[in-house]
């Protein structure tokens, strides 16, 4: 294939094909402070235009937010316009321009950073903590504007955007619009992290890892972005009429399976030999509910609660989590809805919820430990949920549970809480089911023991992978030694199986594993009970039970126990679908969007 432009390449971390213009995403560096200007007055006359620019961004953000009926949004922006527009703010900073000879950027680094530090150290009930959070977008705005960098908004994009970025952390794309976001494409990530969840969940393409792709691209150059083919991504800036010939022939085709595969959205999800499989959806906000249950999703194995504190202007109290939940149980009648309490940490940050910078956040104070340091905000979205629990059948999971004394100390709390609401009259529900999610290796060996104290075990296999081979799952610098069919990885997850099943409970898998049409029959085949994935994985993991029998995928378990090596593993998966699935007369195979680029 022939390009006119740039053909680069990443890794998949969302299946698809897109095109669209590249919008470059570029994150202000702050200057270093030890920089001096020659001349004050200039650097004053920049800083006034930075500012009465940012603050007309802000104002043309505002009215768009309001004609799209997002009030969340316009709350936020007019709080940022309050701070751009803040006079004595702009006094602070033109004094150290003038009298430490600072450039601008720095003057207004060393500012913005000692009022965010001012409003970390809020009591975490204070309405104003959250306002760290406006604090640094304003930062980063008026920091692009003296620099230059006028594609530094995220928020009110063109239709058909292609977002590029050297990476994109949840806070970054907490305002995002996606329905107008054509592909992700990032330098760094890999197909476990943010990126790869996100662009699940919305249905948009995305390939991670991709080297020099902002130094490639400007925003509003033509790109394409081919997702389809297995492991690697293809991105073409400014390509030629013939590579878009190429990729077009692709897209069709991908499109003709997705089609194909709608028919089978809603159908019971069983083997032909009888098999049952519970299909359930990954969602994070209330309206991702209604979407997931068109998509075919009998039930929601995971709602990820740190979207609703990720979106919200401030800390979410208890009745803002209540009426999400609440929404969520309602959705769901007759069905589950497995609740995971706040998640963060790693590469998770919540405006208003202090943390410590740490060495290595991924194997640091967060998920489970993070609430159990916290009880105030455990208890509060504990609270919510057993409220909420009234209204259907909700259930709690707790995230990264490494043994027996913190999954105790966590069922504590929570009893606890009950306890608490019910001594104050409030109705609730103290007996709903309460899971554990597998995440850390140390898990993996005390899965009975965990089981005999809870109902469900559900497997993240995003960190578990990250932990069993030691790798930090956003790095793309040590990307292909995380490999996602490690044997270590189905070997921990048949000894979970084993141990949960022994003790009377059962066993998901809510990481992105567990919509990936390669590994579904596998997962199937080691006895897992319930799989959570992406709305849009449903149908074709319904295709891929309703075609097959729960033997063969009990067999080709075996095989693959007996690898030690991803890529034999592999190999196996792809060998299974070519031979069971292709030409089955029961769809198209999802592994073949890419052959015959010449048809």
């Amino acid at each position: 294939m022939k390009t006119t432009g740039n053909e680069l390449r990443g890794i998949v971390a969302s299946p698809g094909i897109a095109t669209g213009r590249a919008f470059v995403y570029v994150k202000p560096r702050i200057p270093h402070a030890d920089n001096r200007t020659e001349d004050p007055a200039r650097e004053i006359r920049r800083l006034k235009a930075a500012v009465a620019e940012s603050v007309g961004d802000l104002q043309r953000l505002t009215r768009r937010m309001q004609e799209r009926g997002e009030d969340a949004f316009v709350h936020i922006l007019r709080a940022q316009q309050t701070i751009a527009e803040d006079e004595s703010v702009f006094d602070e900073v033109a004094t150290l321009v003038r009298e430490d000879w600072l450039p601008a950027e720095a003057a207004v680094g060393r500012v913005f950073e000692q009022y965010t530090e001012m409003f970390n150290q809020l009591r975490d009930r204070d309405y104003n903590k959250a306002r760290s959070a406006d604090v640094m977008d304003v930062y980063k705005r008026i920091v692009g504007k003296l620099l230059g960098l006028t594609d530094t908004e995220l928020i009110g994009l063109d239709s058909g955007t292609i977002v590029v970025a050297e990476d994109l952390l949840p806070s970054d794309t907490a305002m995002m619009d996606f329905s107008r976001v054509a592909a992700l494409v990032t330098e760094r990530g890999g197909v476990t992290g943010h990126v790869a969840i996100i662009a699940n969940t919305y249905g948009i393409p995305a390939a991670v890892g991709v080297a020099g792709v902002t130094t490639h691209a400007s925003s509003g150059d033509r790109m394409v972005v081919d997702a389809s083919c297995g492991e690697e991504a293809l991105v073409l800036v400014n390509p030629d009429a013939e590579s878009e010939r190429h990729v077009a022939v692709r897209r069709r085709r991908l499109e003709h399976h997705a089609r194909d595969l709608q028919q089978y959205r809603g159908m019971d999800p069983i083997t032909r030999d009888g098999h049952r499989i519970i299909l359930s959806a990954n969602v994070g906000s209330t309206a991702e509910l209604e979407p997931a249950r068109v998509q075919g999703a009998g039930s929601v194995g995971l709602y990820r609660t740190e979207f609703l504190f990720l979106k919200a202007p401030v800390l979410p109290d208890e009745d803002a989590q209540y009426e999400a939940y609440r929404a969520a149980a309602e959705a769901f009648p007759g069905s589950f809805v497995i609740v995971r309490t706040l998640d963060v940490g790693g590469d998770k940050r919540i405006p208003g919820i202090s943390m410590e910078q740490e060495d290595n956040p991924f194997l640091g104070n967060r998920a489970l430990r993070l609430c159990l340091a916290r009880p105030d905000l455990f208890r509060t979205q504990l609270r919510a949920i057993l409220r909420a629990a009234v209204h259907g059948d909700v259930r709690i999971m707790f995230p990264m549970v490494g043994g027996v004394p913190e999954l105790e100390e966590a069922l504590d709390v929570l009893a606890r809480t009950g306890a608490e609401l019910q001594a104050e009259g409030i109705e609730c529900r103290v007996d709903l089911p309460v899971g554990a999610m597998i995440e850390v290796p140390a898990a993996v060996w005390v899965a009975g023991e965990l089981a005999r104290r809870v109902s469900f075990l559900s497997i993240g296999t995003n960190d578990l992978t990250q932990y069993l081979t030691a790798t930090d799952r956003i790095n793309s610098a040590v990307w292909e030694y995380h490999r996602i069919f490690d044997p270590s990885l189905f070997r921990a997850m048949e000894m979970v199986v084993a141990g949960a099943h022994a003790n009377g409970a059962w066993v998901g898998v809510c990481g992105e594993l567990g919509g990936n049409p390669l590994a579904i029959p596998l997962l199937i085949g080691l006895g897992v009970d319930e799989l959570s994935m992406s709305p849009r994985a449903i149908a074709e993991a319904t295709w891929l039970l309703r075609t097959g029998t729960y033997r063969e995928m009990q067999a080709l378990a075996e095989e693959v126990l007996k690898q030690d090596d991803h890529r034999a593993i592999r190999s196996l998966l792809e060998q299974f679908l070519e031979k069971h699935y292709t030409g089955s007369g029961e769809g198209r195979d999802p592994q073949r969007p890419c052959e015959s680029d010449d048809a």
